[in-house]
């Protein structure tokens, strides 16, 4: 099996002039590696302010180029997602490589938030500020011509790319049992507790938005409660609303496309 071309933690030798030049001398931090599309590393940009510096490669690059556009789009219209301030392409010798720098959202992830915090009171309030932030996005009227007509065909067909084990056959089954009955959103596309961002007791924005689209708002939904216990789902429905209830059928299918990638 190959190497992982994310193996390694980024360098300051690693980085195309284009990102150094925006950065200043101090050392790049190695944050807790989520995913397995991109490197990141944090560092202080040449003002000493924080930011995140993300590298892709292969068949994961096109997703950077996306969270590049997406992030351009969409934080203009308020959504809780940072400025993109740099992103470039560099010829490297094993072969393209996508370089993003955006700020740092402060604070901590949902996730590690919740491991946290063991009062039910304050659980429930955080989770409730989730879905009233995931709401307020899909309420958001999407820039013209962002997105595509057909989200779900578009999110198969990338599943299938990055990840070559993904069965033909599954993904027609899939394609069949598309629910229907509710209208496409903006969406985030990859709403894991890893990717909603805590500070000072509230949900404050989301991060890693490469997969964002207009698409169905019951996936966003069902990837964010899905590892929730009852408890800390009906905290999460009161925030959104009730069309966060999704019957056990609605939430396996969503949850099934999501765990493709």
């Amino acid at each position: 099996m190959a190497p992982s071309p994310y193996a390694k933690p980024l360098q300051h030798a690693d980085l195309p002039a284009g990102i150094r030049v925006v950065l200043g001398p101090g050392p790049l931090q190695e944050p807790p590696q989520q995913g397995r599309t991109s490197r990141v590393a944090f560092a202080l940009d040449t003002g000493g302010r924080p930011v995140v510096v993300k590298r892709s490669v292969g068949p994961h690059l096109d997703l950077l180029r996306r969270e590049a556009r997406a992030l351009g789009a969409l934080h203009p219209l308020g959504v809780p997602a940072p400025a993109p301030l740099l992103y470039l392409e560099h010829a490297a010798p094993a072969g393209p490589e996508g370089w993003l720098v955006t700020p740092r959202w402060p604070g901590l992830t949902l996730e590690v938030a919740l491991r946290t915090q063991e009062d039910p009171g304050h659980r429930a309030a955080l989770l409730a500020d989730f879905g009233t932030a995931l709401a307020r996005l899909h309420a958001t009227p999407p820039p013209p011509g962002f997105g595509s007509p057909d989200w779900l065909a578009g999110a198969l067909t990338t599943a299938a790319r990055l990840n070559p084990a993904v069965d033909a056959a599954h993904l027609a089954q899939l394609r069949r049992e598309q629910p229907g009955g509710r209208a496409a959103t903006l969406i985030h596309g990859d709403l894991f507790l890893d990717n909603v961002m805590v500070a000072q007791g509230r949900v404050t924005g989301f991060i890693d938005w490469g997969f964002a689209a207009v698409g169905d708002p019951r996936y966003d939904v069902a990837v964010a409660i899905h590892e929730l216990s009852p408890a800390d789902q009906a905290a999460f429905i009161e925030g959104y609303g009730p069309a966060a209830q999704l019957t056990p059928q609605e939430t396996d299918f969503f949850v099934g496309v999501a765990l493709l990638f």
